[in-house]
């Protein structure tokens, strides 16, 4: 029996072998552009790939931040991290990570970008604490993993807000600053301090912080990603994203003109009072072990007291005294003999709360008879070397670090003030150790004190022949900047400077030598700053703003891009 003819019959375009024509329906369905998932593992050298560009960028971020000075770098740093973690990109021969290997890459990118810019973290803790390396290491390397997990956390929030359709030039700013302002941070840092030598681009701090300097370098890295991305596939330009970068810049640069043009005026007149920072490179046991040593700093004193008259405050680093000086009304005759203008300096304080002795870790105030007339408990005390978290409680934490301090923190911030100077009260807010890079911090302080000046007494010699020394000024810059006043820092082994109210450092000290400092200080404050009144509102906006992109999807996210 015949087969029937419709049964077997083929049109011509399927006899030729040729692929049918669309249907209706099917001319009307969006082509599916999202490229496929990997259907299994992808190659160890495809891997390898996809790993070499992030610890590129990971080595190009930490290149840009405070400390190795390269502050241009940082414009372009997140371009290889981004290329490979965004979900929108099909590019390179890898497949994008989701699930647990973003997790990893991500982490592995933050970490090795930490362990870069905090490499002198093992010797500190060592120093500091007392560990052996072994353990100081071990600790080390927990630090840097943890805070790793803080660029783990950005890239995804760029990824999930990518996915939603926003450019990288909303998104990596905001991710990053939102970031910035909540994860936790043993050493307070900002990416935006890594343009301290950029003059010009960092006056925008008095804005907001050094949290609006992260802004920019992030506006920018994300503009120049989507120009790239769209060069690359040959689609139309975006213009929006660019243009806000371009027109950050602009402002950044005129803000920063305008700045700088008010505050030379301001130097250039009004009071000022001549102030030396005596910097003795005392050993980091030594100043303990004998204390007599402490004679080499009031003899440096003594003798740039005679070498210039005018000097009118001399300013002595943290510990300079290493007895207590409890009760004690008149070091004349002790620390200040043959002394005759004001001191501030660092010492060691006894001192009883609810029944209880306390230590403090003060700066105190000498008047030209050497009379101690003000001091400041230091408030903010640093985890591990000041106090172990929780050594009250398990008093068997300090066996374990015997290093680590029992100090109190202070009870005010109140300035430091030194009556009949040309006329007037003089107000200094003093900053001990690493105060003066906690921002929120001196802040407060500045509202409480409104001082003529910022006055840092520090050690940075648990840290060794490293960079930190040099990040503590730099990260300190950011402070006069944001209160448009001068800063003094008078370390013990360097880096001691005098900070001007645009952040430069009009003269500094070397490292790990016996030097002093003599400079003139303009008193008072150019102006009252955005910053004072407001805080930090970058990262409070940036977190709105990735909320904002969370919510609203400008297309609609694919399954791998939400993984």
């Amino acid at each position: 029996m015949a087969r029937s003819g419709k049964r077997s019959a083929k049109r011509p375009s399927e006899a030729r072998g040729e692929t049918p024509a669309l249907t209706e329906a099917s001319e009307a369905k969006p082509p599916n552009t999202t490229p496929p998932e990997p259907s299994h593992k992808p190659p160890l050298l495809v891997r390898l790939r996809a790993h070499a560009l992030l610890l590129f960028s990971a080595t190009l971020m930490f290149l840009g931040f405070a400390g190795f000075g390269v502050w241009w770098v940082g414009f372009f740093a997140m371009l290889p991290a981004l290329f490979v973690v965004d979900p929108m990109e099909d590019r390179g021969g890898f497949d994008r990570p989701v699930g647990r290997r973003f997790f990893f890459r991500a982490w592995l990118f933050g970490t090795f970008a930490y362990m870069g810019g905090f490499y002198w973290i093992a010797y500190t803790l060592q120093e500091f604490s007392g560990f052996p390396l072994p353990v100081a290491s071990l600790f080390a390397t927990i630090f840097w993993g943890f805070q790793g997990l803080q660029f783990t956390l950005m890239l995804w929030l760029f990824r999930r807000t990518r996915a939603h359709g926003w450019s990288a030039t909303a998104a990596l700013p905001a991710a990053y600053v939102a970031c910035e302002a909540v994860f936790p941070m043993l050493f307070e840092h900002y990416y935006g301090n890594g343009l301290y030598r950029a003059t010009i681009l960092t006056q925008i701090a008095d804005l907001g912080g050094p949290e609006t300097c992260t802004a920019l370098v992030m506006i920018v890295n994300g503009a120049l990603y989507d120009v790239l991305s769209a060069r690359s596939k040959r689609q139309p330009m975006p213009r929006l994203g660019p243009g806000l970068a371009v027109a950050a810049v602009l402002f950044t640069l005129g803000y920063g003109a305008y700045r700088m043009a008010q505050v030379e005026s301001f130097l250039a007149s009004g009071p000022s009072l001549r102030v030396a920072l005596v910097q003795p490179n005392l050993g980091l046991f030594e100043r303990f072990e004998d204390p007599s040593v402490g004679d080499r700093t009031r003899a440096m004193t003594v003798a740039l007291e005679a070498e210039d008259p005018a000097i009118e405050l001399f300013v002595w680093p943290e510990s300079a005294v290493t007895y207590w000086l409890d009760g004690v009304q008149s070091v004349h005759r002790t620390v200040l003999r043959d002394v005759h203008r004001p001191v501030v300096f660092g010492g060691l304080r006894h001192a009883e709360r609810d029944g209880h002795e306390v230590d403090h870790n003060p700066a105190f105030l000498a008047d030209a008879n050497g009379r101690l007339i003000d001091s400041y408990d230091k408030t903010y005390l640093l985890a591990f070397g000041e106090y172990l978290p929780f050594g009250d409680e398990f008093p068997v934490l300090y066996d374990i670090s015997p290093m680590s301090g029992r100090f109190s923190s202070g009870d005010h911030v109140e300035p430091l003030e030194l009556p009949d100077v040309h006329g007037e009260t003089l107000r200094l807010t003093a900053l001990i150790c690493y105060e003066d890079i906690v921002s929120r911090f001196v802040r407060r302080a500045v509202a409480e004190g409104d001082p003529d000046f910022l006055v840092n007494v520090t050690v940075d010699t648990w840290f060794g022949d490293t960079q930190e020394p040099w990040v503590h000024l730099t990260l300190a810059t950011f402070r006069a900047i944001e209160h448009r006043r001068f800063l003094v820092r008078s370390t013990n082994s360097g880096v001691s400077a005098f900070i001007d109210p645009l952040g430069r450092v009009t003269s500094h000290t070397a490292t790990f030598e016996q030097a002093t400092l003599v400079d003139d200080v303009r008193l008072g404050a150019v102006h009252e700053t955005l910053y004072e009144l407001l805080g930090p509102w970058p990262g409070y906006v940036s977190l709105l703003g990735v909320a904002f992109m969370l919510s609203r999807r400008r297309t609609k996210p694919t399954a791998r891009a939400l993984a």
